[in-house]
């Protein structure tokens, strides 16, 4: 190990932890969510959609077995489809519960910690954040950490969700504090070293619902029914494998359509090696 690096302060259901002093419902997102995205994920269209979507993007960047770690990994689902898919795959977030459902999909690599205090340096060949930086007040202070754990010549991809005018009350329910034009996320992106292959947004085939409910949510007070909207519970099951048929669709065509508009956006950027002086 790197005499740069930091050991754990202790092990938790087999997940290693540096930062337990951090309360688990964190300001910046509210974890008990994660119990509701794992009892939907494997069925929702949004989740299966987004998981092939990145997959899909790692194959075509990344040769096997590369070493992964997946920044705020929720449940640990994308990381699950990625270590099926033959990379050796790490998942980090702040919270224990996401961690957990993690490491009883099978993934054995389940860290702990603050992502402004990273005590990993230069250790991964990738790393994944997705929908996380909406999270985050400052955004470009946590890719300037992330660079710190990623590999000269790694590459960083990342999905957030596109285009502040579609912001609505799920936005505010679920803590974003921002949605992101293509032009703010590559600045943000470049302005701390990274070099950008790929912008592409995705989920285009949903934008007019996304665009509805703008309009229709944009002052509801009820969270409750958000939260359900959120994690799709309300989706009649026809109407999900509609969604689903179309999302796939888009996903295989998606090099032919015209990218200029989506309810997400992905980044893929690759770490600039440090200029010799």
């Amino acid at each position: 190990m790197p005499i740069d690096e930091i050991m754990p302060t202790k092990t938790v259901d087999g997940i290693a932890c540096f930062k337990l002093d951090v309360v688990e419902d964190h300001a910046d997102y509210d974890a008990s969510i994660l119990d509701d995205f794992y009892t939907v994920e494997k069925n929702n269209f949004w989740f299966i959609g987004r998981r092939e979507k990145i997959i899909s993007v790692f194959i075509n960047y990344l040769v096997k077995p590369a070493y992964i770690l997946e920044i705020g990994a929720g449940t640990g689902y994308v990381a699950k489809g990625l270590q099926d898919e033959g990379y050796r795959v790490a998942v980090a977030d702040i919270h224990l519960s996401g961690l957990r459902y993690a490491r009883e999909k099978g993934i054995s690599e389940c860290f702990q910690f603050d992502l402004f205090e990273p005590p990993f340096q230069e250790k991964f060949d990738a790393i994944g954040m997705f929908d996380v930086l909406e999270h985050l007040e400052d955004d470009a202070g946590a890719l300037c950490q992330v660079s710190k754990m990623l590999k000269p010549g790694g590459r960083l991809i990342i999905t957030v969700p596109a285009h502040q005018w579609l912001w609505n009350h799920d936005d505010v329910i679920a803590s974003h504090k921002r949605r992101y034009s293509r032009e703010m996320l590559v600045q943000k992106v470049e302005q701390v070293g990274y070099q950008v292959l790929e912008s592409r947004f995705f989920f285009i085939v949903i934008l007019p619902l996304l665009y509805i409910r703008h309009l229709v949510n944009k002052d509801s007070a009820e969270k409750d029914s958000m939260r359900k909207r959120i994690t799709g519970i309300d989706i009649n099951p026809m109407v999900n494998w509609l969604l689903l048929r179309l999302t796939r669709l888009e996903n295989s065509l998606s090099k032919w359509l015209p990218n200029v508009v989506g309810g997400s956006l992905l980044i893929v950027a690759v770490k600039m090696p440090r200029k010799i002086e």
